[in-house]
């Protein structure tokens, strides 16, 4: 297993992937509290000379908090799920998947290392993010939640374990780069979808990580809820996970 993960770090650290996730993250901890402080000037500007006046009034510390997780759930995670599958399935469709299985290597090691890598990489620069954004929105407006925007951050990584959960998931089951992106994206919405019933089990499902980030930040938060969100969250990201192993053991490549 150490030299899968070794193996895998490697292929990280020869390819953008090593960089994309913490530059892109370092670039939005940046951009999302200036966009929430400048936002109406940004507004005057682009809307000049059209005689539309918009004021949103002055821009408070939640605005941060919100452009950072409104980025981080729409531009960084789709990043996060092109080059999740293009590492899952990358091996297979270059035909290298064969020449590697016919060495020693334990299957179930072989993409449990790939998706531990890939998810210890996301989390470093989860937190690289973590530490530039709550410099520049202290530096911005005076004030900032490092406790909350922790908790924020570890929130949003078990959303993040969801989702290249199932992105590993498609990687296994299908044989080429487009069919598993439209089925992970097809998984989300069908399980995103689940958030219209909300009973019983389903008010737990992994969607409602987002809700529960903002509602923490908000100080509205109930712990339980959360604790249930999250262990339902990580079953069924090991459900996908479990899945992704069966089958792959089970292929003949």
């Amino acid at each position: 297993m150490k030299k899968l993960l070794k193996y895998d770090f490697y292929y990280l650290q020869k390819t953008s992937k090593f960089i994309i996730f913490p530059v892109l993250l370092v670039l939005l901890a940046i951009m999302s509290p200036l966009t929430a402080r400048y936002l109406n000037e940004i507004l005057a500007f682009t809307l000049e000379g059209t005689g539309i006046v918009i004021d949103l009034g002055i821009p408070t510390v939640f605005e941060s908090y919100s452009q950072y997780i409104g980025n981080l759930y729409e531009l960084y995670l789709y990043v996060i799920i092109f080059v999740a599958i293009g590492m899952f399935i990358n091996d297979k469709t270059k035909g290298l998947l064969p020449l590697i299985i016919s060495k020693p290597i334990s299957r179930t090691k072989y993409i449990l290392s790939k998706f531990i890598s890939l998810n210890v990489l996301i989390l470093i620069s989860l937190f690289v993010g973590y530490f530039v954004f709550d410099y520049y929105t202290f530096f911005l407006f005076d004030e900032i939640d490092m406790l909350g925007m922790f908790y924020v951050t570890l929130l949003y990584f078990v959303y993040i374990i969801y989702v290249t959960s199932i992105a590993l998931f498609s990687a296994t089951h299908t044989k080429s780069y487009i069919l598993s992106v439209v089925t992970t994206l097809g998984i989300m919405l069908l399980i995103g979808a689940l958030k219209l019933w909300q009973v019983g089990i389903l008010k737990y499902i992994p969607g409602y990580l987002i809700n529960n980030m903002i509602e923490l930040l908000m100080d509205i938060a109930d712990t339980k809820v959360i604790i249930y969100n999250v262990l339902l969250t990580l079953g069924i990201s090991s459900v996908f996970i479990i899945l992704s192993i069966l089958k792959f053991r089970k292929q003949d490549i």
